[in-house]
């Protein structure tokens, strides 16, 4: 008798008890079960045996009056007996494929799963066990998996093939792909929102108290901000950004960049400064509002026509996005700053990241922001996983020549983090991360900070400036009494400690690296500013100790020769 006739014999022969009727709506289901596959190699030094998990579920369902059958593979791939897993998926026309999965028969249990994708692509395929319950967004995310089981398969496998409603099953995660709006809804849900009721003077408020004595018409201007949306997503992507595949891999499929129309926009700004008498700005936020060219031209137009161009405008661009007519119509419609990722001044890190722009073209767009007076804000990335000392210096010295100029403004950021969704999560796994409590619970969560650089001296920079900054901008903020330690008010400061740490490095011997301050204490989520973070315990303690000062506004703050911006 060869294993197929024998698990049926075991499965609807007289081992079991009298089989249930199912209902007379639902059609009677045809459902395989596929237990972990370790392989012929496992058997080498583990003892493979009837996978009885998956045997117990089958003979549940046939006994309440289902067709189930369960298949090893691993017996199949040690004795080369009976029909191929191959065969069982094309022999039967499946309703439902269920697949067990453990943690080190992962990576062949998902082979088997897209296996059965391609050969019944109109089968449901339902993922259990440890390892699908406790990583059930990687199944979801990268399976052809609808359903995963938490717990015990038997009832909510029985109330799947009855045709229950998902929402009544206990026990299962369902991933139901999004959609995307349609361009009429994108317009449609953006002027829904309640713009005239938002209580946006309380959020301008925090502010003007926090700058207490150093409130100018400058920052008053910048800080009376509406933000605005108007696209749904950029279409680079960027290797660390995740903002940028979360439609397409939410829906499952291609989406479009959809925008706000010109007039539809328009009217939203109009319905902000007609109820906020004190706004001075509007914010397009979008990752990239200028991706469009024509579009934001016309836009432009519509502001200078309407007489909207009292207001000012400020928005995220790409310098690829950037020429002179764009320029001088941004001008035009009062555009006053730009958001631009620039990121760094290496060629080799602006390919390795996919920012699908030359350093050859970023020089000449900053000068014609210059010319036309709409300041750059720019995004500068310090470390990438895959960057050099050399990358490092080029991109430090070029940014402070830059700020030397009061016009231009930088944020700065020492390391790539290992956002979820982006491609730089996926492909690298050497992490600065430590896990923490979840105040009042049981369970702790695991937070990734940084990537590690690949390369050992820019590593130890990375470790040796997580180490020292928090100490380094709590003195920069006391000495220069900044109240508002934002971004471009700390980027001098995140420079040069940079600098100092690259010539450090560049002074030591290749092989005293790895000895250069061994007993770093990097304090958990060193880097990065959240609630109880070092850096953020280093604003706030930089914050007292400037309000203890006797309160003075110097205007031509400076560091090191760059002037401290306010806004």
């Amino acid at each position: 008798m060869n294993d197929n006739v024998l698990q049926k014999k075991i499965l609807f022969g007289d081992k079991v008890e009298k089989v249930d009727k199912i209902k007379d709506k639902v059609k009677k289901k045809k459902i395989l079960f596929v237990s972990p596959f370790s392989g012929k190699f496992a058997a080498l030094s583990q003892f493979h045996a009837p996978p009885l998990g998956v045997m117990r579920v089958a003979s549940y369902l046939n006994k309440k009056g289902h067709y189930s059958e369960y298949y090893d593979p691993n017996l199949y791939a040690c004795n080369q007996k009976g029909p191929s897993l191959e065969d069982v998926i094309t022999n039967t026309d499946w309703d439902i494929i269920g697949f067990s999965l453990l943690d080190e028969t992962l990576l062949e249990d998902i082979k088997n799963i897209y296996l059965a994708r391609n050969l019944k692509p109109t089968a449901l395929l339902v993922a259990g066990g440890v390892e699908a319950q406790f990583n059930y967004q990687q199944i979801l995310d990268k399976t052809p998996c609808k359903i995963v089981i938490l717990g015990e398969g038997e009832i909510p496998m029985l109330m799947i093939a009855n045709e229950e409603e998902y929402s009544k099953i206990p026990g299962i995660v369902v991933k139901n792909p999004a959609k995307a709006l349609t361009e009429e809804l994108f317009n449609e849900a953006t002027d829904s929102i309640p713009w005239e009721k938002i209580n946006y003077e309380d959020y301008w408020a925090v502010y003007k108290d926090m700058y207490a004595e150093q409130w100018t018409k400058e920052l008053e201007d910048s800080v009376n901000t509406v933000r605005v949306f108007s696209r749904n997503r950029c279409p680079i992507g960027c290797k660390y950004c995740s903002s940028t595949f979360q439609l397409t891999l939410a829906t499952e499929g291609k989406v479009p960049v959809i925008s706000q129309t010109e007039e539809s926009l328009l009217h939203v700004i109009k319905r902000i400064k007609d109820s906020h008498k004190n706004v001075k700005m509007i914010y397009m936020t979008d990752d990239d509002f200028i991706i469009n060219k024509r579009s934001v031209i016309k836009f432009c137009k519509l502001v200078v026509e309407h007489k909207l161009n009292d207001l000012k405008y400020m928005a995220f661009a790409r310098i690829t996005d950037l020429n002179e007519e764009v320029i001088s119509w941004l001008k035009k419609a009062n555009f006053v700053k730009l958001n631009i990722g620039v990121e760094s001044f290496s060629e080799r890190v602006l390919k390795e990241v996919g920012k699908r722009c030359p350093v050859s073209e970023i020089d000449p767009v900053l000068k014609l922001l210059k010319k036309y007076q709409i300041r750059p804000f720019m995004n500068i990335i310090l470390t990438t996983p895959e960057t050099k000392l050399e990358d490092i210096e080029v991109t430090v010295n070029r940014t402070i020549e830059y700020i030397k100029d009061p016009f231009y403004m930088a944020g700065i950021i020492i390391g790539i983090q290992p956002l979820k969704g982006t491609l730089y999560y996926e492909e690298y796994t050497n992490f600065k991360s430590y896990t923490t409590d979840i105040e009042g619970t049981q369970f702790k969560i695991r937070r990734d900070d940084y990537i590690w650089a690949t390369d050992p001296k820019v590593k130890k920079l990375q470790e040796l400036y997580l180490d020292r900054q928090a100490d380094y901008i709590k003195e920069y903020i006391t000495q220069n009494n900044i109240k508002h330690p934002n971004q471009a008010v700390l980027a001098p400061a995140h420079l040069y400690l940079v600098k100092e740490i690259l010539e450090e490095i560049k002074s030591e011997k290749s092989s005293d690296i790895s000895d250069l301050e061994n007993e770093l204490y990097m304090k958990e989520g060193a880097g990065r500013n959240y609630k109880n973070s070092p850096l953020y315990n280093a604003y706030l303690s930089g914050q007292n100790d400037t309000r203890q000062k006797k309160p003075t506004l110097n205007k031509d703050r400076q560091f090191r020769g760059i002037k401290i911006t306010t806004a």
